[in-house]
């Protein structure tokens, strides 16, 4: 007979400072708030880097853990005692089942036998004062293993995670005790040739970049960026581009448009720049070099950057 969702577990130990943690988590008011887009991409680039369908950002609250973001589910909390992320919360770094069902703690938790969860890897959101109120997490229908460099990049998304949520806090806390309003975000102008071969990360770019006004030229590669160059008549103001691509990579497709467009800015993307020696004279000449994982918004605020300095050398700004 099938296990009951809902049958005693082997349930995770409360923290010994549950209190305050607790206390901690309830402080940053975000339980049962709507989705937002900085929790959602950072879920996003986590799945995308594990290569896992399935994910969510949990706050563990007393009773139950409460998704923030979420991908491949269709509720938004599931009972604390079913819970990985009672058992993430323990840790100081990642928890990682490799395969729930050969692991008694977990064979008859709610994720394996009613989702059909065979690989979980969660890691800790841990606040500045030491507290663990939730976890980023990742999983799979099949179990499986991830590398170093995956784990080191849950490490990553989950400090950002609790940059984002504590920007948040202070933000409100200095908000309710000072009336201050905050300006709506600065709109930009331009056009951006945005170049990268992975179709969800390009989409993710393009509509970040596209929500403040942006014009955006999308390619694939470097070779039909190349053709979107010759074809287009008017200005390209930066040029946003990977480096590992099939066809033409990015540090080819650049030499080629700057042979005639020399004035063209580039931005590039890369988690390998140390495999690409001539990348040191390019930000030498002028261009930018933003490393993997990252942010859609520090993408945003690299871009404004190399906008502004576009138009403070050409004497264009304001």
């Amino acid at each position: 007979m099938a296990a009951s969702p809902w049958m005693v577990l082997v349930s995770a130990p409360l923290p010994q400072n549950e209190g305050s943690r607790l206390e901690s988590l309830h402080s940053f008011r975000i339980l049962g708030t709507s989705c937002e887009q900085a929790f959602d991409d950072i879920l996003r680039l986590a799945t995308l880097i594990c290569d896992t369908p399935i994910g969510k950002i949990g706050f563990v609250d007393q009773e139950r853990v409460w998704f923030k973001a979420k991908i491949g589910f269709d509720f938004d909390e599931i009972p604390r005692e079913q819970s990985f992320s009672a058992h993430a919360i323990l840790r100081p770094d990642i928890l990682l089942v490799p395969d729930p069902l050969a692991d008694a703690t977990f064979a008859n938790n709610l994720l394996v036998t009613e989702v059909g969860i065979r690989f979980f890897a969660g890691m800790p959101l841990i606040t500045s004062s030491h507290q663990a109120i939730g976890a980023i997490c990742v999983m799979d229908r099949v179990p499986h293993l991830i590398t170093e460099e995956q784990i080191d990049s849950l490490r990553i998304l989950a400090r950002r995670s609790m940059h984002e949520l504590e920007l948040r806090h202070t933000t409100q806390t200095h908000t309710m005790h000072h009336g201050i309003r905050l300006a709506p975000s600065r709109r930009l102008s331009g056009t951006i040739l945005l170049v990268e071969d992975d179709e969800i990360m390009r989409d993710l770019f393009q509509r970040t970049l596209a929500r403040v006004g942006l014009t955006i030229l999308s390619a694939s590669d470097g070779a039909e960026a190349l053709d979107l160059c010759q074809q287009h008549m008017g200005t390209i103001d930066l040029v946003v581009s990977d480096i590992v691509m099939p066809r033409l990579n990015g540090i080819e497709f650049s030499k080629r448009i700057r042979a005639s467009r020399p004035e063209t800015k580039f931005l590039f993307i890369t988690g390998f720049g140390g495999q690409f020696p001539e990348l040191g004279e390019l930000v030498k000449s002028g261009a930018s070099l933003l490393e993997k994982p990252f942010l859609p918004s520090e993408l945003l605020r690299r871009v404004e950057d190399a906008l502004d300095k576009g138009k403070s050398a050409t004497g264009t700004e304001g």
